[in-house]
């Protein structure tokens, strides 16, 4: 089902008495396709669409990412993999069986000076907020697409510069170089956020982490409170206070340590919620009741295993506790490799019963994609 976004944003802070949104995040992950094509799958269903997905449709408003970059030098490029130096003069590679994004093997920031090499690409640019864009998203608005903004995470963006190695080092060993890099990015979203605001209220901030692993996250709260809180705040009072309602975290891996933090910051969304990192939307609800929502949450893993076990799960994380609001159900990432497509016809459908909607053959196509 197509939600406008005024029904999502009621949903996320809890003000909708309707029933919870069920979707595929992120959809399935590289060469899923082809095993399911195999076991008889049609286009429409590898494709997402048949299966009648919860979706709202959005417009991304502005560019708050590095700009004026070189282009990538493909180093070599076969069937097997791909090498390049990326835009930030960092060697990549990647595994095209297994992978859609290049993994750095190299980093460009190792000193004040090479950040200084890199600074250009973060400074405030009236391009980055384009008037053209600002009139269709007011278009888009009135018609009930989503309109958003996502600002570069305080955390990721020095991870993609240094490595998470040495940027965590260099909160101890050099944290005026951490602030340089903060300050600078942050001067740039106040500027682009302002712009933005003066003419529309955006639904939602958007911030991309990836700063946790399965058991802890890569740093910790005194590091968040110190570094990323002024970060965050910079960018969410700005929107806060112009309307803006929601407040999206997308991080892989454990954050428990770093929830009540990351609340302080303003964040009010967090997903995927990966169950193998002990991200347990179920106990989070209990400890946090309405402060934050969540997207995601369903264990990828389990689709791959018993239809039982699938059950079991679907009836732990859809029980009544989960059902007022502040929830979008789906698996916690990419549909795994080795999911068998009959357990996951029997996951979606099976999902769609305990919220009371019919069997998706029964229902209209729709499917877009719900990690934004």
């Amino acid at each position: 089902m197509k939600w406008t976004a005024k029904q999502y944003v009621d949903l996320m802070t809890f003000n909708s008495t309707s029933r919870p949104m069920f979707s595929e995040l992120f959809g399935p992950i590289v060469g899923l396709d082809k095993e399911w094509r195999a076991q008889g799958a049609t286009e429409e269903q590898i494709g997402m669409r048949a299966f009648a997905f919860d979706y709202v449709p959005y417009f991304q408003l502005g560019d708050l990412d590095s700009i004026h970059r070189p282009a990538d030098k493909i180093i070599e490029d076969n069937e097997t993999y791909y090498v390049a130096i990326d835009h930030y003069g960092r060697r990549v590679r990647m595994a095209k069986a297994t992978s859609t994004i290049p993994l750095p093997e190299t980093f460009p920031v190792e000193t004040r000076e090479d950040w200084e090499k890199l600074k250009h690409m973060f400074l405030w640019d009236e391009s980055r907020v384009k008037d053209e864009d600002i009139k269709k998203a007011i278009e888009l608005q009135k018609q009930g697409t989503l309109i958003k903004a996502e600002i570069l995470g305080g955390f990721d963006i020095l991870r993609e510069l240094m490595g998470e190695v040495n940027c965590c080092i260099a909160f101890y060993d050099d944290p005026e170089l951490i602030e340089d890099i903060l300050s600078t990015i942050s001067d740039m979203n106040k500027k682009a956020l302002e712009k933005i605001s003066s003419y529309i209220i955006l639904d939602q901030l958007s911030i991309h982490e990836d700063m946790a692993g399965k058991t802890a996250p890569l740093i910790g709260p005194n590091l968040v409170h110190e570094f990323l809180r002024p970060y965050y705040l910079d960018s969410w009072n700005i929107v806060k206070n112009a309307g803006t309602k929601l407040f999206c975290q997308d991080s892989d891996g454990n954050l428990n340590l770093l929830i009540d933090e990351f609340i302080e910051c303003g964040v009010n969304i967090f997903y995927p919620c990966e169950p193998a990192a002990d991200m347990d939307i179920v106990k989070l609800r209990q400890k946090y009741g309405h402060k934050i929502a969540f997207r995601g949450g369903i264990d990828k893993h389990v689709i791959r295993r018993t239809k039982e076990e699938i059950k079991a799960e679907i009836d732990y994380k859809m029980q009544d506790c989960m059902l007022d609001g502040g929830i979008v159900f789906g698996l916690d990432h990419r549909i795994p490799n080795g999911t068998p497509f009959e357990n996951y016809v029997y996951y979606v459908n099976y999902a769609r019963q305990k919220l009371g909607l019919p069997p998706y053959e029964n229902d209209e196509p729709g499917w877009g994609r719900m990690a934004f």
